[in-house]
């Protein structure tokens, strides 16, 4: 359904998907203005992928305007967040993870045998082209002597803003494909503009910047 949106327009959708927002708190994590925000809401509810309603502010505020996703993939994806809480709550943040590692797992034993004896690069390119199919508009290159690794889009936004863990374990699951130290820079989940990964490379810099 939400196929045809832009950039813009899918993080606010991912974004209240994880729970309903405000357009002042929408405008704070993507880094725009709430002039913006106010003009993708408008289209969202025209698309009937967005609802607006009233509530009452703390103290003697005015009431303000919340808005919430009731697309299709909403209440699967807060379904998913609820299930991470309780277990969280029941178990600790350490029972989630290890779910995380044991799906990550499986990734792995999937792609480790299509980058066994490439060099970084390669790899690189093939894990890019990887998470590019899973939605994650994924590119690198190489800058000031170290490669990175970039995603411009999260497809679990709504659950990385409120577990953490997702963003923990993607991290760790790069390390052990690469075999290389990786460090995140930045990520969407925390209102960053894009998930940007360096990887600590031993090799001398290319000839040219590549892409993904």
């Amino acid at each position: 359904m939400a196929l045809g949106l832009g950039e813009t327009k899918l993080r606010i959708l991912e974004t209240l998907r994880a729970g309903p927002r405000c357009a002042g708190a929408l405008a704070e994590s993507l880094g725009i203005s709430k002039v913006a925000v106010h003009r993708h809401l408008e289209d969202l509810e025209r698309e009937g992928l967005v609802r607006a309603h009233l509530e009452k502010s703390e103290g003697r505020g005015r009431p303000k305007q919340v808005y919430q996703a009731i697309d299709e993939q909403a209440p699967y994806a807060r379904m998913c967040a609820d299930v991470l809480t309780h277990l969280k709550e029941l178990f600790g943040a350490g029972l989630v993870l290890e779910v995380l590692a044991r799906r990550n797992a499986k990734l792995l034993e999937e792609l480790a045998p299509h980058m066994q004896g490439l060099a970084l690069e390669q790899k690189l390119y093939r894990l890019a082209e990887f998470l590019t199919e899973q939605g994650y508009q994924a590119s690198f290159y190489f800058e000031e002597g170290a490669w990175y690794l970039e995603q411009a889009r999260c497809p679990k936004l709504a659950l990385s803003i409120e577990h953490s863990e997702f963003c923990q374990s993607e991290l760790e699951m790069y390390q052990k494909l690469l075999g290389l130290p990786v460090v995140r820079e930045e990520r969407i989940a925390a209102g960053g503009r894009c998930c940007r990964y360096r990887i600590a490379a031993p090799s001398a810099s290319p000839e040219k910047r590549p892409s993904g």
